[in-house]
């Protein structure tokens, strides 16, 4: 089930997730999304390998993506068990549709143009299977 009022601000200059999510917060969703479900101990010891980093610094972390709707937490005895409320794909899914809702919103025009002339230079086939999909759902061809 996706969150629907997932929140972000998109930094196109970024790569991958570190365009809507911080560096630290697309780490910490990759642990989950291999792992499905992991404590805060878990994650600052699978993180504390690559470099240090405060125990609370992950703690609060991983608290704003609960509250964001990327994960879910649940306590069991004394700590907080978290799982991804979203998956990976589900979650990149979301993030398109948003930044491409918010852009063809505001700038449709331009926006529809680049995109076309974006396949044209780099991706041919893509054009033609976006050609294709525009022909299936107007009925021509």
């Amino acid at each position: 089930m996706m969150p629907l009022n997932l929140r972000f601000r998109f930094s196109p200059a970024k790569d991958g997730l570190v365009k809507v999510l911080g560096p630290l917060e697309t780490e910490i969703m990759q642990i989950l999304w291999q792992s499905e479900r992991s404590t805060v101990k878990q994650v600052h010891r699978r993180l504390s390998q690559q470099r240090e980093i405060a125990y609370t610094t992950v703690m609060t972390t991983m608290s704003r993506l609960a509250e964001k709707g990327v994960l879910n937490r649940q306590r069991e005895g004394l700590a907080y068990v978290y799982t991804p409320a979203i998956s990976e794909a589900e979650f990149v899914q979301l993030v398109v549709r948003q930044v491409l809702d918010g852009l063809l919103d505001d700038y449709r025009d331009t926006a529809i143009d680049y995109i076309v002339e974006y396949l044209a230079k780099n991706n041919p086939a893509e054009l033609q299977r976006l050609q294709q999909a525009i022909q299936s759902r107007t009925g021509e061809g």
